[in-house]
């Protein structure tokens, strides 16, 4: 599974870089640390899954998470961030967001939604489809 990491703290994302680099299924393709390179990258580098911060250098991970779908991308958007699930989680998901992940303390959740996602794409044949469960359904997942 390609994964694109849209995160402007390089600390971060250099330690999720470290967390999926045992991890078999994930293949980091890519990061960025602005609203515009994300967008960009998201074109040129067709990842199946994009990780989204909300907090970028320049614009925002909300906006990134708007512009991918109205460009179609198809694939599974999951934000990573330190705000607050019970207001950011439902705003995100109304911006195309599949999933929402508190970044210091889900990071096994999400590595668990991956394996979902990345076993559902090997039975169907298409990684990022809409026959690879919905991150935000956890009963597909579990």
């Amino acid at each position: 599974m390609r994964v694109l990491l849209v995160e402007d703290s390089e600390y971060i994302r250099n330690q999720f870089v470290r967390l999926f680099a045992d991890v078999p299924f994930v293949s980091v393709v890519g990061h960025a640390v602005s609203e515009d390179e994300a967008v960009d990258a998201i074109g040129t580098l067709s990842p199946d899954v994009v990780l989204v911060d909300l907090n970028l250098q320049t614009g925002s991970g909300m906006h990134v998470l708007r512009r991918a779908r109205q460009a179609g991308f198809a694939g599974k958007l999951f934000v990573l961030s330190g705000r607050d699930p019970d207001f950011y989680q439902s705003l995100c998901e109304r911006h195309g967001a599949d999933g929402f992940y508190d970044k210091a303390h889900e990071q096994a959740k999400l590595l668990d939604d991956l394996r979902a996602l990345s076993e559902a794409s090997r039975t169907s044949g298409v990684a990022g489809t809409s026959t690879a469960p919905d991150a935000s359904d956890t009963s597909a997942l579990r």
